[in-house]
């Protein structure tokens, strides 16, 4: 990797913060009830639905699309009683929409010298792609690149299959659906984009139960963001006064079985998705559209509606937006999901995927992917306006997130995650446990199993800025863009000429 790939200055220490975030610090895992009152009864609830997934008890179900404690109908909505009695609140752990947020996860997610870093997000290598199967590519959203990788992926056995979205004949037209896809099939029937949310996370129960070890992972932001959750919040939390090392265990198993299947992520770009009246009533009723008549919707500036006939209507973003957003979705600040292992959109492309590479084995991926000689790519530099439009959009998300409640990551500045922050809350509260000391140890065998136990917080390492960036100008003048970046600065292919490469 280029020498250019170094290390930034590390930012404010955790200390210089500790004060103003005090209440989160001494208590690092999140609880059932704060989720329920901050997140979902305040409207920040993305609805993926995560917390379902992982609830140890069964305490969650899914209703009207929203998480809703089942069970115990005379309890409050925000009551648990495992949360309360024995302890659990593995839910809260993964949500989304409570700190750490993006922004607080890259350490955790990237302790990696060999990556850049800019307004969206910390990554290795930056360039655009298109699949050179002509059948992908006519049925894919931008460039059939997703479709391509998922395929050659389960081919080549790197996979066993892949958790997506996809309209199937059970589903009604233009509402997707969590699906499994383990056959060349499947994976291509599943390419394209509704616009409307799918909790894809939901289908993760599905690998479970048809022991699937390696999956690949596809979903927008809000979706990625809980499995890097799953994987890396420190365990200790689990292990309470009350627990028998076999209750740890069984929730040690819904925190971190379903995103030990994971063999790579896929995040797609998204700066919103519609609610459902976008399709029954814009297009169904005022343009009289059936709805079973639409191949596929893009988004370009407008909302593109393409018929099986081969007709295309559209509708002026402006007004989608302002008519048919999801609100939950203006509590995102991902627009580039910046924790996938490769991040994909088609902003500012004609037929191509802006491919984001962000972790090494996103990058190993990657390098097998093309390597079978099945996608073209181009550095960034040859694509200036999709460069410039990312970075825009990018920013934009990342301002108009509102400040939320004390425990949503957003109210004040919050420090980096690190697993160190768990340990030490664990290892302070455990300390007063009237437990056996033999039964302490078993509990926290059970919660980390072969696991390492960070015991020091260490300095945050992602990557240096990406070069040329002029930052905000000082007289409140228009913000002036950095160039693309060259492919020695990661701005191509891992496999271009002048990177390092094996691919060849």
């Amino acid at each position: 990797m280029d020498k250019k790939h170094g290390c930034a200055g590390a930012p404010a220490s955790i200390n210089s913060t500790r004060v103003e975030v005090s209440i989160v610090i001494n208590n690092p895992h999140q609880s059932f009830k704060t989720m329920m009152n901050e997140v979902v009864d305040y409207g920040s609830c993305c609805e993926c639905n995560a917390c379902v997934l992982v609830c140890p008890h069964h305490v969650i179900e899914t209703v009207d699309n929203k998480p809703k404690q089942t069970a115990k109908a005379s309890a409050a909505a925000d009551f648990c009683g495992v949360s309360e009695g024995a302890g659990c609140d593995v839910c809260a752990t993964v949500c989304p929409r409570l700190w750490p947020r993006e922004a607080h996860l890259k350490k955790m997610t990237f302790d990696d010298k060999a990556a850049f870093e800019d307004i969206f997000g910390v990554f290795r290598h930056i360039f655009v792609a298109r699949t050179l199967n002509a059948e992908l590519a006519a049925g894919g959203q931008d460039g059939g690149v997703v479709t391509a990788l998922l395929a050659f992926a389960r081919e080549a056995g790197h996979i066993d299959g892949a958790v997506v979205s996809g309209v199937g004949p059970q589903d009604e037209p233009c509402f997707p659906s969590p699906k499994v896809v383990t056959t060349d099939a499947e994976i291509k029937a599943s390419a394209g984009s509704w616009y409307t949310y799918c909790p894809n996370n939901l289908a993760l129960s599905e690998v479970a139960e048809r022991d699937l070890k390696q999956v690949a992972f596809v979903g927008v932001p809000c979706q990625i963001t809980p499995l890097r959750k799953m994987a890396h919040m420190d365990p200790g939390f689990l292990v309470t006064q009350k627990k028998k090392p076999k209750i740890v265990a069984r929730q040690r198993e819904y925190l971190r079985g379903y995103s030990d299947r994971i063999a790579f992520s896929v995040g797609l770009f998204c700066t919103e998705v519609f609610r459902p009246e976008l399709m029954t009533e814009r297009i169904e009723q005022q343009m009289g559209i059936p709805l079973s008549d639409i191949r596929q919707f893009n988004v370009k500036g407008e909302v593109q509606i393409f018929k099986h006939n081969g007709e295309l209507a559209t509708i002026p973003l402006a007004e989608a937006m302002a008519e048919y957003q999801r609100p939950e979705c203006a509590h995102c600040g991902d627009f580039s999901a910046e924790l996938a292992d490769i991040a994909c959109g088609g902003v500012g492309t004609d037929r191509a995927t802006i491919v984001v590479i962000r972790s090494a084995r996103g990058e190993a991926m990657w390098r097998a992917f093309e390597a079978a000689g099945e996608v073209e790519v181009e550095p960034i530099e040859d694509n200036k306006r999709a460069w410039n439009i990312l970075l825009r959009l990018a920013r934009r998300q990342r301002e108009r997130v509102p400040s939320g409640p004390p425990n949503s990551g957003t109210a004040v500045a919050l420090p980096h995650y690190e697993k160190a922050l768990g340990v030490t809350a664990s290892r302070e509260r455990i300390a007063h446990l009237s437990k056996p000391e033999a039964e302490i140890d078993a509990c926290l065998s059970a919660a980390y199993r072969d696991e390492p136990q960070a015991d020091a917080i260490v300095g945050y390492i992602a990557g240096q800025p990406i070069p040329g960036d002029p930052g905000p100008p000082a007289d409140g003048s228009k913000r002036k863009l950095p160039p693309p970046l060259s492919p020695s600065e990661g701005g191509a292919s891992p496999c271009h000429e002048n990177v390092p490469s094996d691919c060849k």
